[in-house]
């Protein structure tokens, strides 16, 4: 199997190129798992009570707190190194099987302590069956960071809408009979194995006998620090999870679980596409400096310009779209939706710090700015916990804010990418956002109380005052152009470009 980057050198032309097409192919697959995510949040909640998301949930967020010591961060090792030795690879691959092994043992002993620290017996069981997923899952791991830093992103779409699908037929069958918890604990196991399954088929990378390598230090090192901070990052985002899990009923955490899973559809289905095809590019530009600068802020540029005019529309929009999709039971998913919309909008330039971070191998000021994020994080969400739900959403969106500003800023410190650059670069997304607002506001407040007519009109104004917004300005217009080459648009985007005379 050839590895891009494992022993020759690669061309930088074709790295953009791979990059490029690794764009459209993601997003491309996201328009797919975009549709079944959306057909099973309006299946599934219809069939399933708020309480038993809330309950899935709460085994969910043990699973994902382990999964942080999976693989000990030496998988991102795969990610940063320009060059990586096979025993190399070999090495972290078994350290992955023997770390997931034992964190299964743990997950199943400590399944009765879960279950009696958030009061409902059912987590037990509903963690030990969890518990497949997340070794299937461990072990494939090594062959799904192959496939990335391989660049094969067309096998990584596949098998990322193949596991989703066969995944929501399997809560959905479950979901029709039962109408209960199971029906969403094993829907997500069947994900997890059969994505697993795929990636390690289509990787065909087998590894050798274990052997130590001569920088397993190096990568222990770095590992450990990678750890440290995707602990703080997971603790940070799924605080308000335990919180509401611990303080509030399952009926609350259910609620807030829609609405989080809403909210992390852009990040999915379009960030996500974007700056896996992206961090690979950075890898290998990482000695050409100005080149490494110019491809990531083109990046943070196209997530602004997408992200803020999101923001605005979403905020906007939350409670009528969540009656359209889910039925009114949920307004309160609505409304704890409309708290988390706002935090789109500086996304755009917070998402993708990380990998400055991991390509530049400042691992321990990762680790560090991680702990002061987890610190802000559990500070506000705490006081918002205290006031409500609806102020605990809020608390999020406001802490956001706060560890994005402090990410860029240390990240802007060291490198070719200062935080000025970051900022101006996000300032893209500044004129499709106001173009949004003054297109969707109006509508908001002049639009009947129909559910139908708001959830429609107001996110089609959004659209056109983005679209006329980003117009006006020659940053937010490349933003756009990338955005619609990246889309897979680019022959429109030609047949619309003014010929010269």
């Amino acid at each position: 199997m050839h590895l891009v980057g494992a022993g020759a050198p690669v061309d930088i032309g074709e790295a953009r190129r791979h990059a490029a097409s690794g764009q459209s192919k993601l997003l491309a697959s996201r328009v797919g798992i975009l549709a079944i995510t959306l057909l099973s949040t309006v299946t599934i909640a219809r069939l399933v009570p708020p309480s038993e998301f809330g309950l899935a949930s709460l085994a969910q967020v043990v699973v994902v707190f382990a999964q942080v010591f999976r693989d000990f961060g030496v998988t991102n090792a795969i990610l940063r190194k320009g060059n990586i030795r096979p025993e190399e690879i070999s090495m972290i691959f078994w350290f992955n099987v023997v770390a997931t092994f034992a964190l299964s043992l743990l997950l199943l002993a400590a399944s009765p302590l879960a279950a009696a620290f958030f009061g409902e017996p059912v987590v037990a069981a509903a963690l030990s069956v969890s518990v497949v997923g997340f070794f299937v899952g461990g072990v494939a791991l090594q062959h799904r960071a192959l496939l990335l830093r391989d660049l094969r992103f067309g096998q990584i779409a596949m098998i990322d809408v193949v596991g989703l699908l066969v995944g929501y037929l399997v809560t959905l069958t479950l979901a029709l009979i039962r109408h209960d918890v199971w029906a969403i604990v094993i829907g997500a196991v069947t994900q997890s194995v059969v994505s697993g399954g795929l990636a390690i088929a289509l990787s065909r990378w087998r590894p050798s006998r274990p052997r130590r390598s001569p920088e397993l230090w190096d990568l222990l090192r770095f590992g450990a620090n990678s750890t440290v901070n995707s602990l703080s990052v997971m603790l940070s985002n799924n605080f308000a999870t335990i919180v509401i899990g611990r303080m509030f009923d399952a009926a609350a955490l259910g609620h807030y679980n829609r609405a989080q899973m809403l909210f992390a559809m852009p990040n999915t289905n379009i960030i996500q596409p974007i700056t896996q095809a992206t961090m690979p590019l950075l890898t290998r530009l990482r000695p050409h400096p100005e080149q490494y600068r110019s491809a990531y802020l083109a990046l943070v540029g196209r997530l602004s310009v997408l992200l803020m005019p999101m923001a605005v529309t979403l905020t906007l929009t939350a409670v009528p779209l969540v009656h359209l999709l889910l039925g009114s039971r949920w307004h309160t998913t609505g409304v704890v939706l409309m708290a988390l919309a706002p935090t789109l909008a500086v996304m755009g330039v917070g998402h993708a710090v990380a990998d400055l971070f991991i390509t530049q191998d400042r691992s321990r000021e990762m680790r560090n700015l991680g702990l002061a994020e987890l610190v802000i994080r559990i500070g506000l969400i705490t006081v918002g916990a205290f006031l409500g739900l609806i102020e605990t959403a809020l608390a999020f969106t406001i802490s956001t804010a706060l560890a994005v500003a402090l990410r860029v800023t240390i990240a802007g410190r060291k490198g070719p990418v200062s935080g000025k650059d970051q900022v101006v670069a996000s300032l893209a997304g500044l004129p499709p956002g106001l173009g949004a607002a003054l297109f969707a506001v109006p509508l908001y407040f002049l639009l009947p109380d129909d559910v139908v007519l708001r959830a429609i009109w107001i996110p089609l104004g959004g659209i056109l005052g983005a679209l006329v917004g980003g117009l006006l300005t020659k940053r937010s217009r490349d933003g756009l152009s990338e955005l619609a080459i990246a889309f897979g648009m680019a022959g429109l985007l030609r047949r619309f470009r003014p010929r010269p005379l």
